[in-house]
């Protein structure tokens, strides 16, 4: 509340931002389970593929 006991326009505003923020904020935390399983498996599927790559290189003479 502003100093003569309005709420402005700006303040108003920056209330709504405020909460969308927090929404945001919110729903992001919920979904960082699922974020963080999806991470471990391209992080798997990235070390499976440098590891064929590898061995790929081996095989046509070059250097691992």
């Amino acid at each position: 509340m502003g100093c003569r006991g309005r709420t402005t326009a700006g303040q108003q505003a920056a209330d709504g931002a405020l909460d969308r923020a927090q929404c945001a904020l919110e729903e992001a935390e919920a979904r960082r389970p699922e974020v963080e399983a999806v991470a471990r498996v391209l992080r798997v599927a990235r070390g499976e593929n440098h590891f064929a790559e590898r061995i790929s290189a081996v095989l046509r003479g070059g250097t691992p």
